[in-house]
């Protein structure tokens, strides 16, 4: 801006002499060669001499104007370069004028105490001297650049007088006269400073991030609109969140904290964000988070506000774990202490029951009649007599478990012969068993009886629970390497209800009116002794899948173990 003004000046105050000048050739070459020849001019001198007159009147107005606008872009300039010298002078950072050859010009009192130079300034009559020696060649390179008229700015190290180097961020402008590029200006700024706080503020980062990442609980931080702000490996390894997707975004979005019943809080009723709001520390024992893959996770957390020294809350600190290893341990802890109840129960039981149990059988033995009804009543005795007998042999499973007598079998004949056992009930309730067995299934190294007994127990239940007719899939197929055989039973019953699926396998926990709950518990018990896996998945009015996994012999062999 002041560089057009300046230029617009002179370009003015040249041509205001030019249109002087012609402007008084003009005037004297009229008055003199045209107004003179006139013959009333001539004939009357007076009128010759006013006209004379007039015209050094004007002339002489145009140069006292002249003048004036002279001394008036006289003081404009001179107050300009007052301007310029003042801001050059007295700049904080170093500036230095350089010609296009690298000869320092001038230099401001920055220069002095960047270098250390105090009035020796003037002693400095190169550009090269200045540059410490690894920034040389760059420095060069960026100078030339300059002087072709482009900016430039970099970082490079100028030796101090004591020897050592400064680092100084540099600016590199090209000096311009008359639209002419006459040399370089250079702007230096001492970064030492600059360069330790950024140090420091590094060493506490690293240490900060440190002390995150080495915790193994989640934590992470949000500001004062719920925005992330740090997030560290912890909460990586458990939400599946990586730290680039979580900085600045919406957190409550994402993790998503649900009330007891599973309806989402709101914004405002959010227990971590109106720790914000409270300013006070807020702990929930169990709440559940969402992971990245959509999938959900109990937790424990404690939300925390971040307060400045005048007390201002900048945001909130939360700390989670997740607590799915230790739910599953309160359980195996509930589930054995209910095992241990029942095997001390069922041993007891089962004892006391069998000595009378025998005598009743024996004597309705001897109670046989030739009277129908009687007979009638004596059948429906021994059928009652015979189910607790079975619930008698279910307790002695539980309180003690049978020997089990590993013999390798192939899964695809213990599952046909399962089908023969119950296709007559299962055309009774208009119910069709569909086989999918894959051909060539590992062997499997099993108690054929017991495998049968759970299979058994399985079909039966789906056949109970299709009530309606329909279709029973069973499938069989080994695993992508053959080291395991899944075999699923897939029925189109009633189903279970969601919050019924975990309570299955307990004992006395049946979803059937007359049942016990020991049936699917000495299924698990017999899955479990063979190594496998038993899993049960229901939708209500869709059906369930019971989905059996077992190691095939395959896999006993890898581990070093002969059949």
């Amino acid at each position: 801006m002041f560089k057009q003004h300046t230029t617009t000046k002179k370009f003015t105050l040249y041509h205001l002499a030019l249109v002087y000048h012609i402007i008084a050739i003009a005037l004297i070459g009229t008055d003199f060669f045209f107004l003179h020849h006139l013959a009333y001019v001539q004939a009357h001198c007076y009128v010759g001499i006013a006209i004379d007159i007039v015209v050094f009147a004007v002339m002489l107005g145009i140069a006292i104007y002249g003048i004036k606008t002279v001394k008036r872009t006289e003081v404009s300039i001179i107050e300009t370069a007052e301007r310029y010298k003042s801001l050059y002078d007295n700049h904080p950072d170093s500036i230095i004028s350089f010609s296009l050859d690298g000869e320092v010009l001038s230099a401001n009192h920055g220069l002095e105490s960047l270098l250390g130079l105090g009035r020796e300034t003037a002693v400095l009559t190169s550009f090269i001297p200045m540059i410490n020696p690894p920034d040389l060649l760059k420095a060069l390179h960026h100078f030339q650049v300059a002087s072709a008229g482009m900016p430039q700015n970099f970082e490079a190290a100028f030796v101090h007088q004591m020897g050592f180097p400064i680092q100084s961020n540099v600016t590199f402008v090209p000096t311009m006269v008359d639209g002419h590029i006459v040399g370089v200006y250079a702007i230096l700024k001492d970064l030492t400073e600059v360069k330790e706080q950024k140090k420091e503020i590094d060493k506490l980062y690293k240490q900060n991030q440190l002390i995150l990442n080495s915790v193994s609980e989640g934590i992470y931080g949000i500001d004062m609109s719920g925005r992330t702000i740090f997030w560290n490996q912890a909460a990586e390894a458990i939400t599946g969140w990586k730290v680039d997707e979580m900085l600045g975004r919406q957190i409550h979005n994402l993790i998503r904290p649900t009330k007891s019943d599973g309806t989402y809080y709101s914004n405002e009723e959010s227990p971590i964000l109106n720790t914000i709001l409270d300013h006070e520390v807020s702990v929930m024992k169990e709440d559940r988070f969402w992971r990245k893959d959509g999938t959900t996770f109990p937790v424990e957390y404690m939300s925390s506000p971040m307060l400045e020294g005048r007390g201002q809350v900048l945001g909130t600190v939360i700390t989670f774990k997740d607590i799915t290893e230790l739910k599953k341990t309160q359980e195996l802890l509930i589930k054995s202490d209910k095992l241990s109840a029942v095997g001390q129960l069922a041993a007891g039981v089962a004892h006391e029951i069998r000595n009378p149990l025998t005598a009743l059988k024996g004597f309705l033995q001897l109670l046989k009649t030739n009277n129908e009804k009687e007979q009638y009543y004596i059948e429906i005795m021994q059928k009652e007599l015979q189910r607790i007998e079975f619930i008698v042999n279910e307790f002695l499973f539980v309180s003690k478990p049978q020997a089990t007598h590993f013999v390798t079998r192939t899964v695809d004949s213990i599952v046909m012969s399962t089908i023969e056992l119950l296709q007559p009930q299962a055309l009774l309730g208009n119910i069709e068993i569909a086989a999918e067995i894959t051909p060539g299934l590992p062997m499997v190294s099993c108690d054929e009886h017991q495998i049968k007994q759970v299979f058994i127990n399985i079909l039966k239940n789906a056949l109970e629970a299709m009530d309606q007719g329909g279709t029973l899939r069973i499938e069989a197929e080994p695993d992508a390497y053959g080291h395991n055989i899944t075999i699923r039973f897939i029925d189109q019953g009633c189903g279970i209800a969601p919050e019924r699926l975990p309570k299955l396998g307990e004992p006395f926990y049946s979803t059937k009116e007359k049942g016990t709950g020991l049936g699917l518990m000495v299924c698990y018990r017999i899955i479990e002794a063979h190594g496998g896996l038993m899993q049960i998945r229901s939708k209500l009015e869709e059906g369930t899948t019971v989905e059996i996994t077992l190691p095939s012999t395959t896999t006993n062999i890898h581990k070093g173990v002969s059949e």
